[in-house]
């Protein structure tokens, strides 16, 4: 499991105790201020501690879901629109309206042990119809298709409680219900 520095300060103590854990290699310095309790860790793992309020969102979480076969280059996540800029080039910072980041928001296990804030699916296909213009159009297509073979998954009355709080609701839904369901 990866931490960040503070959440590290709050399991073993202070600065002393963590870098004496480093030393008898029972902590692992994985990253600018983060540490793991093994040697290896993946990248999004790392992500995920270093912004514990992000959410995975568009093409990686596509990916997870197995509702797209592209693996993205890069990392997608969803932040508050007042959050600060994310400068890492393995990051795509996707800003959402004031008060919507935590709509539909789970913990879900992102390549084995690997557990990562990320949309569930029906927030997901909400963020799909936003974004439609601004995804690759064959994307689009390849992740519409695999809604409608899930659509009985999807639970229509979430859908609509989400929708209540975003701007454009009504598009949204029109484009929802004509292209899934």
């Amino acid at each position: 499991m990866v931490m960040n520095f503070t959440d590290c300060r709050e399991k073993y103590g202070g600065r002393y105790r963590i870098e004496q854990l480093v030393r008898m290699g029972k902590l692992y310095k994985v990253g600018i201020g983060l540490y793991s309790d093994t040697p290896e860790c993946s990248e999004i793992e790392m992500l995920m501690a270093r912004y514990p309020k992000a959410v995975v969102t568009l093409q990686s979480a596509y990916y997870y879901y197995d509702l797209s076969d592209s693996i993205p280059e890069m990392v997608h996540l969803a932040t508050d629109r007042n959050a600060s800029k994310i400068y890492d080039e393995r990051i795509v910072q996707h800003f959402m309206p004031v008060g919507t980041i935590e709509i539909g928001v789970v913990s879900g296990k992102l390549g084995g042990d690997n557990v990562a804030r990320i949309f569930d699916k029906e927030r997901l296909l909400i963020e799909t119809a936003r974004n439609k213009t601004k995804l690759p159009y064959d994307l689009y297509k390849e992740v519409i298709e695999s809604f409608r073979r899930i659509r009985n998954e999807l639970y229509p009355a979430k859908l609509t409680d989400y929708l209540e709080i975003f701007p454009k609701k009504d598009s949204l839904l029109r484009t929802i219900e004509s292209e899934v369901f």
